[in-house]
């Protein structure tokens, strides 16, 4: 044997017998604990388990359901409602609790699945099979909606045979939650908007008062006490505050019912409505003939047919929805026309630039630039001598223009800007959009003789309405708005959206000198069409020339008010591109505007004239005219003094017409590329130019 293999034996241990009986020990030792731990917890459990078992499940919490908050109302100024949220319900499956089974007679059953199914299926319209393939499918589940927003008349016989004796209907229970409704489905769409799914308002109101209107969640804990006792925590919700708007229910709904009936009858590209107080800026009535159903706001079928929705791309169909959704009293610009005219001669009286009875002469034109076509007139054989007053009636550009050079520009900005032209009015509606202006330094002679008859420039309808409201009031900018109250869901008042007045824009002489020169136009001018019998009525027409492509198109309007010595209501409406070969004729928005006063009137409480209050103002105004003519007469040969007569069919054609193509294109062309130039260098200042690209003569959206 070699040292090596010796080394190797040497290492080599026996596990002896004295080692095994030290690992039996060990072992046995060990055993007989795990005996005593095993005997010891089965004693504490018999007899204390009951104990222990309390005294853990009351430290054991849970939450149940959320309980839901209501979303406020949103009501009119009469307290209609206008939206609303009603209590509905979720149907909610248990299928854990609808299989549990039963020993009856030795065998096992599930005595609660047919009985379960049978009455689902007879109360509700649901399937069996599609019931029984969920039971199926998620055997051990606890929460599967069935059915969504069930109104309790839809689910009350339901409960009934739940809660029958001996019932063996068995999980099936109901989630409450709200469901946002619209009691007039389209009325005043424009102005409440939507909501979508988490109570996130959408447009109108819904959005803009969403934080108001929404509430807060409440919850229901629940905890064992040391008896096993299940005690109940609930912490209440608390529901959305309700927003009382100045819009009445009646008004709105008589001009809409007027929209729809001119669009059946006639019909045109866009038809808007604007009802306010001028004396603090709440708006009474705001429509147009783009009414969606509110109940069912993504519904395109009123526009457009089912084929041609189905071969719309995503992207057409957005475009499509925001056509109908937006609101065209705010979000649309245009070019106002004519109806811009008596904030530039109220400026010019302001300024004393002009003086009441000041006499002017219209040639049928005029030569703002040397070298560059004259601007026309509406009459082309010219008006003759007219006083400023007349000027406003006839709605002579001609003297406009004339008006405004003397005034020059930094006065015509300094009153555009007072006006809140270019600019945002702060109405407490989203998507507000601010018009397209000329900047002062842009505000050249052309820019300026066109201004002066609303053209050149882009506004909204609710810009216009505010500054006219101004106008007629004693000079008083107010902001426009459409909420005059916030209360809580226990009808106490939280918080008053009283008016604000931002201004006065001219003084109370201007105002009433142009109160008095526009009661004047309806009663012997160009808008005596939208007069109603029986009520003293003061109002500007408007017609603007649009360019679109080849094919020209207008846009007409009407501004007024109501009563005349004390203005009460304000009026405007547009009516866009109408379907008459003969679209410049401000008729139309006239007797659109004659419909709904005429009806609007008595619901208002205006009273009619027992008697003419201002029989001396019409003389005056009478007396005037004769002049007028005596003077046409002695300076324009037969033909122009026949164009200039009131009473002469061609006349009244003007009057109706207006602004018919007294632009031409080369002149037209330059002022659109110093608008387009105002536009590009300003458009992140609000105060000067954010809105779209529009055609000069027309504001065309």
């Amino acid at each position: 044997m070699n040292r090596r293999e010796r080394v190797k034996e040497k290492k080599i241990k026996k596990f002896t017998h004295q080692m095994q009986a030290n690992t039996l020990l060990v072992f046995g030792v060990v055993l007989l604990l795990l005996i005593a731990l095993i005997a010891r917890l089965t004693y504490i459990r018999n007899e204390n388990g009951e104990k222990y078992s309390k005294k853990v499940l009351s430290q054991q919490t849970y939450s149940s359901s959320v309980i839901p908050y209501r979303r406020g109302d949103i009501v009119d100024r009469n307290g209609s409602v206008l939206a609303t949220s009603i209590k509905v319900y979720n149907l909610i499956l248990d299928p854990k609790t609808i299989l549990e089974t039963k020993k009856v007679n030795g065998e096992t059953t599930t005595p609660y699945r047919e009985p379960t199914l049978k009455a689902l299926t007879t109360y509700f319209d649901l399937e069996y099979d599609d019931l029984n393939q969920i039971l199926i499918d998620k055997p051990n589940n606890q929460y599967t909606v069935v059915l969504k927003q069930l109104e309790y008349s839809e689910i009350e016989e339901f409960e009934k045979a739940m809660d029958a004796k001996d019932s063996n209907i068995q999980g099936v229970w109901f989630e409450e939650e709200y469901k946002r409704t619209y009691p007039y489905n389209s009325t005043a769409s424009d102005i409440i908007g939507f909501t979508s799914s988490g109570n996130v308002g959408n447009w109108g109101l819904e959005q803009t008062y969403n934080s108001y209107l929404n509430g807060t969640n409440g919850r229901e804990y629940g905890y064992f006490d040391e008896e096993l006792n299940l005690e109940r925590t609930v912490k209440p919700a608390i529901d959305g505050d309700t927003v009382v708007s100045t819009i009445d229910l009646n008004i709105q709904q008589i001009a809409e019912k007027h929209i729809n009936k001119f669009q059946e009858d006639i019909g045109a590209k866009n038809v808007a409505v604007l009802v306010m107080d001028p004396n603090n800026g709440e708006i009474i009535a705001m429509a147009s003939d783009k009414q969606y159903d509110l109940n069912d706001p993504y519904d395109l079928t009123g526009y457009y047919t089912k084929s041609e929705i189905k071969k719309m791309s995503e992207e057409e169909r957005l475009n499509a929805l925001y056509g109908i959704w937006k609101n065209y009293a705010i979000s649309e610009n245009y070019e106002p026309g004519s109806t811009f005219k008596p904030f530039v001669m109220a400026a010019a009286l302001d300024e004393g630039i002009v003086k009441d009875g000041d006499h002017y002469y219209c040639d049928g034109k005029e030569v703002v630039v040397k070298g560059v076509k004259p601007i026309r007139c509406v009459n082309r054989s010219g008006h003759g001598d007219l006083t400023i007053e007349e000027a406003i009636m006839k709605s002579c550009n001609d003297v406009m223009m004339q008006v405004v050079k003397k005034m020059g520009r930094s006065l015509m900005y300094k009153y555009q800007f007072n006006y809140g032209f270019g600019r945002k009015t702060g109405i407490d509606l989203p998507g507000e959009e601010i018009g397209q202006v000329f900047t002062e330094d842009q505000m050249n002679p052309l820019e300026l003789a066109t201004t002066s008859f609303g053209q050149g420039l882009t506004v909204t309808m609710v810009q216009m309405a505010t500054a006219f409201n101004a106008t007629i009031n004693g000079g008083y900018y107010y902001t426009p708005h459409l909420v005059n109250r916030i209360k809580n869901a226990d009808g106490a008042t939280v918080e008053n959206k009283d008016a604000v007045l931002s201004k006065q824009v001219i003084s109370s002489k201007a105002s009433d000198l142009l109160t008095k020169y526009l009661y004047n136009t309806v009663e012997d001018g160009t808008a005596k069409v939208a007069g109603v019998e029986g009520y003293q009525i003061g109002g500007k027409t408007g017609t603007a020339e649009k360019h679109t492509g080849d094919k020209k198109a207008y846009l007409v309007s009407f501004i007024g008010y109501v009563p005349y010595d004390n203005p009460q209501y304000m009026i405007y409406t547009i009516v866009d591109e109408v379907n008459d070969e003969n679209q410049a004729q401000s008729t139309y928005a006239q007797q659109l505007s004659h419909d709904i006063l005429e009806e609007i009137l008595p619901f208002l409480g205006v009273l009619k004239s027992s008697d003419d209050s201002n029989e001396e103002d019409k003389k005056t105004t009478n007396k005037k005219d004769d002049t007028a003519n005596s003077t046409s007469n002695d300076e324009n040969d037969s033909s122009e003094s026949t164009n200039s007569d009131p009473n002469s069919e061609t006349a009244d054609e003007e009057d109706d017409t207006e602004n018919y193509n007294v632009l031409d294109d080369d002149v037209a062309d330059q002022i659109q590329q110093n608008l387009d130039s105002s536009k590009k260098e300003d458009n992140t200042d609000e105060g000067n130019i954010e809105g779209e690209d529009n055609d000069t003569e027309g504001g065309e959206q």
